[in-house]
């Protein structure tokens, strides 16, 4: 399994915006400042889940705004179209969505029954 990177500078940055020190920090999560000082400076490897929590409570976020970000996954090209109908898809509400699948699989089916036919 691999090991997954706190983003010090992620910390720092949320310490700073809430013009907390470290102690301060310490104080609301009830993590040790000098923790706090290893992850801000990406010195804490196996950081324990119970510490990320703390911050991430302390802060108001999700535990996985401290992560570093992962690389993004290489995806294989797909059908243009396609594409232009996914990103249509995302800004439509759930009632709408179950609208269009309902749509696509009465398309589906309607093809399907023209291949049998055809056979």
């Amino acid at each position: 399994m691999e090991d997954i990177l706190i983003d010090g500078e992620k910390i720092r940055s949320l310490r700073n915006k809430r013009r907390w020190t470290q102690k301060q920090l310490a104080m609301a999560s009830g993590v040790d400042q000098s923790i706090i000082s290893n992850l801000e400076n990406n010195a804490k490897p196996g950081t324990r889940i119970e510490t990320l929590v703390a911050l991430a409570r302390a802060f108001g976020v999700a535990t996985d705004d401290l992560f570093v970000p992962a690389e993004p996954i290489p995806v294989e090209p797909t059908d243009p179209k396609l594409d232009v109908m996914m990103r249509l898809v995302e800004d439509m509400t759930d009632e709408e969505k179950a609208s269009v699948e309902m749509f696509i699989r009465f398309v589906w089916s309607q093809h399907k029954k023209q291949q049998y036919k055809r056979k």
